[in-house]
């Protein structure tokens, strides 16, 4: 299969309509978007066509990014870029192959299942524990979701067992592209424009065994320093990490339906094989992901941030749009991000992050969130404010745990409680108001105006509403609770309420709000 000329790709067109293109038809304006049946497929197609334009068509420098934006990409440039890696985008039982070993593998053939990463292993069907996610749900692919399926395992590679190595950035990197607020009729192309950097020397032919490791003898792990780096690989290979031995079995298929996208295919792939070993990465920052270095050992070198369970709230947010550093750690959002920021007059952009939350081998869960941008003339004083009102956030939800205990426990100190339910709540509910916060500090992070002190004023009571809200839902419901643990519940009220006000960091922000009347300017 030829990916650049077969159709194989499943987009939405400006009608409404699914259909499939092939890679030389990207550049179509009436495309809007991927139309994938898996939300981890959806994120990796984008990344494989970032990943696509970053490898061909990357512009020299910000102007010429700008007039490709303005002005589009070259039909005939576009065509002749595809071709030039037209061995690289070829997938099937020749070698060599898309993101496959171009060795023979040596093992026995399982299931093309093992491709999806949140499939059942062999230890959860043994033990029966198989309950949300089925075996057999996922045992005919059609070539065309398998191509997908491969690039998602091979860019979010979880630990597997001994030998098994993790993707470029870690098993499962959180993934953070710039994405407009408003899309609707902005083309396909252009959106992943958004997510493409400057490439002052374009790679040649010559670098492509570097760029795409399927073409060269795979460069196995089984000895120590056998790793690869940008040094002795290409930097654009960040995009096409090739950490698992993949060799699919094109020789035994089916006829039916695919069970993924339930198209008809007359060779539905059914069996894999996979070998241990394979390309160990380091020293990598790719250039969709954010990064955070511990202070307390720098030489232990940047790690891409994971998917974490519950997923994002807004205390992740600064992170991962401007660079910043706390007691622990220091962070830097994804190339991409700050790239955005220089870049002017165009529309209203927000950040599409996601990432499966592993334990290990086991996806718990896969989230995805749209976050606000932060583009601001002042990242220093928006971020020195910002800072404030998640601490107060976060001193507040401690303060919470500490006082539902006192409620609920005679000897609170003594209780073990299990608080993410309440954590996820928490920060999900005080988000609006937030979100409100940021858009007012964005034009005016020095809090000159009256309208952002008010705002200031605003987050600080809401948090402190939501504070004893949270706390009389959790605590105060039983109508006929005896009169002893009433009290005790009443008192824990009380103090969460006395307490809260006397944070630190509350009198901090409040601070804020007064600053310039006091100098006179309100």
């Amino acid at each position: 299969m030829d990916l650049i000329k077969e159709p194989w790709l499943p987009v939405t067109d400006l009608s409404g309509s699914k259909k499939k293109i092939a890679l030389i038809d990207l550049l179509d304006d009436n495309v809007l978007d991927v139309a994938y049946p898996r939300a981890d497929f959806q994120g990796a197609a984008w990344q494989f066509l970032i990943g696509l334009l970053q490898c061909t068509v990357a512009p020299e420098n910000e102007d010429a990014w700008t007039d490709v934006w303005k002005r589009g990409i070259d039909g005939e440039t576009w065509i002749q870029a595809l071709n030039a890696i037209a061995t690289a985008m070829r997938f099937g039982p020749q070698k060599p192959a898309f993101l496959q070993s171009v060795e023979p593998l040596d093992s026995e053939n399982t299931s093309i299942a093992g491709l999806l990463i949140d499939a059942p292993g062999g230890n959860t069907l043994k033990l029966n524990k198989d309950h949300f996610v089925k075996r057999h749900t996922a045992e005919k692919m059609c070539p065309h979701c398998a191509v997908m399926a491969l690039f998602t395992l091979q860019t979010n590679s979880p630990a597997g067992g001994a030998g098994y190595r993790v993707s470029l950035r870690g098993g499962g990197p959180l993934t953070t592209l710039v994405v407009p607020v408003e899309d609707d009729l902005i083309p396909l192309w252009k959106k992943l424009w958004l997510n493409i950097l400057p490439e002052e020397s374009p790679p040649q032919p010559a670098h492509y065994p570097l760029i795409f490791p399927w073409l060269a003898a795979t460069k196995t792990s089984e000895k120590k320093g056998s790793i690869v780096t940008p040094e002795n690989a290409h930097p654009l290979q960040a995009y096409w990490g090739m950490p698992r031995r993949i060799e699919l079995d094109f020789t035994h298929t089916a006829a039916g339906n695919c069970d993924l996208c339930g198209e008809h295919h007359q060779e539905l792939l059914l069996q894999m094989r996979g070998k241990n070993y394979g390309v160990q990465y380091d020293c990598w920052l790719h250039p969709l992901s954010p990064y955070r270095q511990a202070l307390k050992d720098p030489a232990a070198g940047w790690l891409a941030l994971k998917g974490q369970p519950g997923g994002l709230n807004y205390q992740d947010w600064l992170g991962l749009t401007l660079s910043g550093e706390d007691k622990f750690n220091r962070t830097i959002p994804a190339r991409v991000v700050r790239a955005r920021a220089g870049r002017k007059r165009l529309p209203a952009t927000s950040l599409w992050c996601f990432a499966w939350d592993m334990d290990n081998a086991k996806a718990r869960c896969w989230y995805q969130h749209r976050i606000p941008l932060i583009v601001t003339e002042h990242p220093d004083k928006f971020a020195a404010v910002v800072r404030r009102a998640i601490e107060l956030a976060s001193n507040a939800l401690q303060l919470l745990k500490i006082q539902l205990k006192s409620a609920w426990f005679t000897a609170p100190s003594e209780a073990k409680i299990d608080f993410s339910i309440t954590t996820i709540a928490f920060w999900q509910e005080t988000e609006p108001a937030f979100r409100t916060l940021l858009d007012a500090l964005i034009p005016d992070s020095s809090c000159a105006q009256p309208a952002t002190r008010q705002a200031i004023r605003r987050w600080e009571m809401t948090l402190h509403t939501s504070l004893l809200e949270m706390f009389e839902r959790e605590a105060l419901t039983d109508v006929d609770c005896p009169a002893d643990i009433l009290l005790r519940q009443i008192r824990a009220r009380r103090k969460l309420d006395e307490d809260y006000r006397k944070l630190k960091t509350r009198r901090e922000i409040l601070a804020l709000a007064e600053e310039q009347k006091e100098n006179g300017h309100a």
